[in-house]
């Protein structure tokens, strides 16, 4: 444990080439930054999840991703934020590190740092565990809330603009 991280750890990815691995909703991604994704195991036809595709869902004060995840695919999938009026059941919300923490010397080596830069102080971790968290608690369930209301504000909108129906006039034109 010298120089305050895991030699161990460190030779396998510096030397070995070992990616780092992240466990989401029971399946295992290679933390990917020269693809610049979490690469899923075992799964080709997955697209995995592509960095750059959830910049959005980042927080930077926490450095973590908060992501919408479907667990049949393996895939970041966005609901239909537009018309979504329920929680989504087949997709999940699941929140894991920022791929700078995920791989620290992937980043170095990526943006020309130092290799052992920032290890120190972060440790040097090879495997890592999403957490699942409850829809409740994202912002989808106020989002939810406002397309319901929106919904029955146009409806109310479209029930004022119904013509009455007595005053339906004779088609004009020639009769043929």
């Amino acid at each position: 444990m010298e120089n305050g991280f895991n030699q161990e750890a460190y030779d396998l990815r510096v030397n070995k080439g070992m990616l780092p691995t992240i466990n989401i909703a029971g399946h295992t991604f290679y933390v990917d930054i020269r693809m610049d994704m979490l690469r899923p195991k075992d799964d080709f036809l997955s697209k995995g999840i592509v960095f750059s595709d959830i910049a959005n869902y980042y927080n930077e004060d926490k450095r973590i991703y908060t992501i919408p995840y479907n667990p049949k695919t393996h895939e970041f999938q966005e609901p239909d934020y537009r018309n979504i009026k329920e929680l989504p059941k087949d997709l999940i919300a699941v929140q894991f590190p920022s791929e700078r923490l995920l791989d620290r010397i992937g980043w170095n080596r990526h943006y020309g740092f130092e290799l052992t830069q920032g290890l120190a102080k972060q440790g040097l971790k090879l495997q890592f565990e999403a957490k699942q968290i409850p829809w409740e608690k994202t912002f989808l369930v106020g989002l939810i809330k406002s397309n319901l209301k929106a919904e029955k504000n146009l409806q109310k909108a479209e029930a004022k603009q119904q013509p009455p129906q007595a005053k339906q006039s004779k088609p004009k034109g020639r009769k043929m």
